[in-house]
């Protein structure tokens, strides 16, 4: 009996030990699926992009509702 309790314990270290390299902790980004072929944002850049931008010329649209929801309409 004992001698099994000193055969057994290495075998199931080796065990759990096999389980934690399978499992790893993944970073946020590795978990959103953002690899390193993302492209880097210059906050000037995404400034002026967005300044180029129309912003008078637009539409309000209204969204569909679920049956039954409150469209809000008095």
């Amino acid at each position: 009996m004992v001698a099994g309790s000193f055969f057994l314990t290495p075998a199931t270290a080796l065990r759990y030990e096999k389980h934690d390299r399978k499992v790893k902790q993944m970073s946020k980004e590795e978990e959103l699926g953002i690899g390193k072929d993302r492209r880097k944002i210059d906050m000037k850049e995404e400034y002026y992009r967005l300044a180029a931008k129309d912003l008078d010329d637009w539409d309000q649209k209204r969204v569909k509702r679920l049956p039954g929801e409150h469209d809000g309409v008095l």
